[in-house]
Order: structure tokens, then sequence, then C-alpha cells
């Protein structure tokens, strides 16, 4: 069963009311609002109000000024290479540990993913897809060019549905031992690049541009979550 399988997801920017199961009667989120259902939810939760120090005190478990992430760019995201992160202690205990997606607490090494407790890494360069620190040339959020294991790798698909492949890919290669999954979607954090076929229905609606590319977004986020839960 579920012992020892364990899947983080982390999505970037969405707001608390981005989800069918909060009330919103246009955005479509079946697969996530069927997991609200069936989880405890935390009403009172605080985070960070940027990323890379809220993902430093996720992996390691403490307050983001320790940890030395305390903003998200200018050198301030990178985590110091001492903290013990969730990957490092579950890859002592035998898990196979990977993550699919961002990471933006340092490219270089001894920050880095792979020097942070993850055997397999398919990551995102700093703080998102067209950044500064994205790869020169980089295409965007469709056919990106990712780094996996140190290594440039040019990707085939939109970045949601790439990071979820190869996080499929990890849990069916290690379904036979336990296995920690940290899949951190770049999205629906801008810029707002959304295959059409999943903005043009919320046009359709007559919702704004920037709005339907969110929610389009959002909803290719939840079929992704889909397709890991089955």
């Amino acid at each position: 069963g579920a012992r020892n399988k364990d899947l983080l997801i982390l999505t970037d920017d969405q707001c608390y009311g981005d989800l069918g199961c909060h009330g919103n009667d246009k955005i479509r989120t079946p697969h996530l609002d069927k997991l609200a259902g069936e989880s405890v939810e935390f009403t009172q939760f605080t985070v960070c109000p940027v990323c890379a120090p809220t993902r430093a005190s996720l992996m390691a478990g403490r307050y983001n000024y320790r940890t030395g992430a305390i903003d998200t760019y200018l050198g301030r995201a990178m985590m110091h290479s001492d903290e013990v992160t969730m990957a490092e202690l579950l890859a002592a205990a035998g898990y196979r540990t990977g993550i699919f997606g961002k990471w933006h607490l340092g490219d270089n090494y001894p920050y880095r993913p792979q020097d942070q407790g993850f055997q397999e890494a398919l990551v995102l360069k700093g703080g998102g897809l067209c950044q500064p620190s994205d790869f020169p040339g980089n295409p965007g959020y469709t056919d990106p060019i990712l780094e996996h294991n140190g290594k440039a790798v040019a990707t085939t698909g939109y970045c949601t549905d790439v990071y979820t492949n190869a996080a499929l890919a990890f849990i069916e290669a290690n379904r036979d031992k336990p296995w920690f999954a940290y899949h951190a979607t770049n999205a629906p954090h801008g810029p707002l690049q959304v295959p059409e076929s999943y903005a043009e229905p919320y046009r359709k609606m007559g919702l704004g541009e920037n709005t339907a590319r969110v929610y389009g977004m959002v909803t290719n986020i939840d079929d992704n979550v889909g397709r890991l839960l089955a």
C-alpha cells in the first residue's frame, strides 16, 4: 500500500481561492477537490510572503532566517549547505528520493538538490522558467530546457506535464522500495504560459485573459495530480 510511499506536491503562487473546494464555482479542479475531501486541511497555516524562504522551511523544518534563504533573488535564495533536509533524512533511512520541478534554493554546488539529499533531480534553474537564471534561449513553459542531475536536457511538452512524467517514471522504477517524490511546479506563477486548450474554456466564460490563463494552469496541475494519484 501507501506505507513508505511519500508524495509532496507544492504549487507556485496559487491562491487560496484557486480551487473549487474553496468555493470557486468557475475553476475546474476535480482531483484536488476530491483529495481535499479525503484529507486533513490546515485552516490556519502561515508561509513566507515569497517562495524560496518557504521552500527552505519546508525542506529543513526550520525558521527560514536560520537557513540562509531570506528572499528570492540577488543571492538570497541559497539555503546553507549544512542544513539537513527531509530528503537527506529519508535517503539515510533507505528511501529513493526525487525532485521534479522547482527547487529555488541554489543552482551550484553545494546548494543543488542533488547536494541536499535528492538522488534524482529534474529541475528548473533559479526561481522559474523565463527568469534571468534560466538557460539562454529557453523556449519557455513548453519544451523547456531543464537540469537533470546537473546536466542540461531538452524536454518535450508543457512543463508541468514534463515534471509529472518524470515523477511517474521515478515512482514506477521504485515501486518495490520506499520512495519520496517532491513534485514542485512553477505553475501557476507568471509568465502565464499555458496550452490554449486549457485557457480557452475560461475565456468562453467571459473571464479576463490573465484569470483564464491562471485557471488554465491550475486545471492542468489538477489533471497532473490526478495522474499522480492514479
